[in-house]
């Protein structure tokens, strides 16, 4: 045992120990900053019977569903219930998760490209920004990325093994993913399966059949809790929340499915790169800039009406500052180091006889695997870049980390390697790191601060100097030339690393980064409303049987929920959703269940049909039951209690 560990000791690699060790700064540094409120509520409510945990109900009472899949929220119940319901412990399954996927990239990249290209991976999806962010918040698309790279690493040991536990493994795992976040799991899915279908040398009639089977269960795990959810009466489960028919279909193929790739049917709302409403911001921003997205989950705050909708730039928008930012400005590098990692698979045989590219996919790991990171990169950038819920939520582009990062790591190491192999081409290393570097600090000035801007332009010049003397020269393997190579690759990493450090905050709403209350009954607005309402509901020892106060939507619900007050949200997550009529709702008052009610804050969203969905709910509360606003210190016609 300690000859293995000395021996795994030696071989470790200093850039990879770099690498987690900066990616873990820059995840667990922000640990608690922030949670999305309407997840952590659930996750509470989630561990108050077992029910609640299948259906993931988000409220005490089990009225209306999460509208995400409950598995990532089940691996945060995990902590919530060693150490209760806090801020960091719905966040930690994420950090963690991101900090190993750091890990396990490196060693998935390494056995086929070596050494230099898994390092420039890991370091690179240690710093990209949208990585960074989701992993540090409680969104399900961190755990989601996880599971997609564990699918990855094991599609291709099932096709160099040949055994099935690791396609029962790949499609298990999708399967998983899947039941993360519902039908954006696939997009990088084609990629895998091409991939084991060209790489695997089993013969073709069996590589059909494993391939249809796996197919086959992954289609049943994915299934499996909508499935259960299906056949479960209504009235015997929670409403499934974001839906207008209560159907657990539309919120698979339609909210959580097709409505999340709308452009493709449809312009991009608004103009390409306009300015948005005084005082709406856009997005997860790095540093103290403007930005503004909307809630995690689908639906959106109150704010300004939207600028006129127009045809966007589609796939160009990528490249905007707002959605340029969430991958550190490393795009173009990405799509031009894609180029760079194609060309090995273009050899010359394959060009005398254009069949022999089978036959080299299936003798080179490097090839074939070359096809699943570049075909996974290819489908997510178009997927991300023509949706229109990227432009709404810009996180979503973290789905591009992993490849990004895969794909720049294998084509620094044909860089490198061509740079001192090749002295005609030469050039091209140190022509990438100055034109990857410049694009950076040109088009994240004003965003990133200016000790980043200046340190790249000091170090991007020593570098290409250095490696262009050295080319020169024809000193190209020589110790000093690898240090500018390092230097270079460096240079281009400091913006997306001081974007990463600096971004904070929400990533819906005011944006600029601040302190954060310790707990969600802190000493925000929002905290001391929720503080004030459960003081008063204390005093009066009158609440109702199974929630103490009623809202309109589950944001005003949400902070009551995690401060161990049993709320629930009639509209459920936008206060759009037809969980309640006039009858439902009075049956539910009269059976002593609900007491109290808070108006909301702010107009509630219009529903489809015009006007506001909950209107004669509300309408009949501020008629019939009792304003005890003053009574609790607070404006009238904001809390109500029924006379019965």
């Amino acid at each position: 045992m300690t000859t293995r560990i000395a021996f795994v000791t030696s071989r470790l690699d200093v850039w990879l120990v770099a690498a987690v060790a900066l990616g873990a700064w820059l995840r667990f540094s922000r640990l608690g900053d922030f949670d999305n409120q309407y997840y952590t509520a659930t996750v509470v409510s989630m561990l108050q019977s077992p029910a609640n945990f299948l259906f993931g109900s988000f409220d005490p009472g089990g009225v209306v569903m999460v509208d995400k899949p409950p598995l990532s929220f089940w691996v945060q119940a995990i902590p919530v219930a060693l150490f209760g319901p806090s801020r960091w412990a719905v966040v930690l399954p994420q950090a963690v998760a991101g900090t190993l996927a750091i890990l396990i990239l490196y060693l998935a990249v390494r056995p086929a490209f070596g050494r230099v290209a898994a390092a420039a991976s890991a370091l690179v999806l240690a710093v990209v920004p949208a990585s960074v962010v989701i992993d540090s918040r409680n969104e399900p698309d961190s755990l989601l990325s996880f599971a997609l790279l564990l699918a990855a690493v094991s599609v291709m040991q099932a096709a160099k093994t040949g055994k099935w536990r690791w396609l029962i493994t790949f499609a298990m795992l999708m399967g998983v993913a899947f039941n993360i976040k519902m039908l954006v799991a696939f997009v990088p899915l084609p990629a895998f399966l091409l991939y084991y279908v060209l790489a695997s040398k089993q013969p073709v009639r069996r590589v059909a059949i494993r391939t249809a089977a796996s197919v086959g269960l992954l289609l049943v795990v994915a299934f499996s809790w909508a499935t259960v959810v299906a056949i479960t009466p209504a009235e015997q489960r929670p409403y499934v929340g974001s839906t207008r028919d209560n159907s657990i279909w539309t919120l698979v193929f339609k909210y959580n499915g097709l409505n999340r790739f709308t452009s493709f049917i449809g312009p991009r709302p608004g103009p390409a790169g306009a300015q948005p409403p005084q005082g709406v911001q856009q997005g997860v921003v790095p540093g103290q800039g403007p930005g503004y997205s909307p809630p995690p989950g689908g639906a959106q705050p109150q704010q300004p009406p939207p600028a006129p909708a127009a045809r966007g730039l589609g796939l160009l928008s990528l490249f905007t500052e707002r959605l340029a930012g969430q991958t550190g400005w490393l795009l173009p590098l990405g799509l031009f180091m894609l180029l760079v990692a194609v060309v090995p698979l273009l050899a010359e045989k394959v060009y005398q006889r254009p069949a022999a590219l089978l036959d080299l996919l299936r003798e080179s790991p490097a090839a074939s695997q070359t096809v699943l990171w570049a075909g996974w990169f290819a489908t997510a950038v178009l997927v991300f870049g023509l949706a229109s819920s990227t432009t709404t939520h810009p996180y979503y582009l973290v789905g591009l980390a992993v490849p990004l990062a895969t794909v720049i790591g294998v084509g620094f190491h044909l860089l490198w390697r061509t740079y001192r192999e090749t002295r005609a081409l030469a050039w091209l290393l140190p022509v990438a790191v100055v034109g990857a570097a410049l694009y950076q600090v040109l088009s994240a000035r004003g965003v990133v601060a200016d000790w980043a801007a200046a340190l790249v332009l000091v170090l991007m010049p020593v570098a290409a100097l250095g490696l262009a003397v050295g080319a020169w020269k024809r000193v190209v393997a020589s110790p000093l030339a690898g240090a500018f190579v390092v230097l270079g690759a460096i240079a281009v990493l400091v913006v997306p690393a001081a974007s990463a450090i600096n971004t904070g905050g929400p990533i819906a709403g005011p944006a600029a980064r601040q302190a954060m209350p310790p707990g969600p009954a802190g000493a925000s607005p929002e905290g001391e409303r929720v503080g004030q309402v459960s003081s008063f509901l204390r005093q009066q020892g009158d609440a109702g049987s199974v929630f103490v106060v009623g809202t309109v939507s589950a944001r005003e619900a949400a902070p009551f929920i995690i401060a161990g007050v049993p709320a629930v949200a009639i509209g459920g997550f936008s206060g759009n959703d037809p969980i309640f009529n006039i009858r439902s709702f009075r049956a539910m008052v009269e059976r002593g269940e609900l007491r109290y009610f808070l108006m909301p804050g702010s107009t509630p969203p219009a529903g489809p049909g015009g006007g506001q969905p909950q209107e004669a709910i509300l309408r009949e509360i501020r008629q019939t039951w009792e304003d005890v606003s003053a009574a609790a210190r607070m404006l009238p016609g904001t809390l109500y209690r029924f006379r019965g």
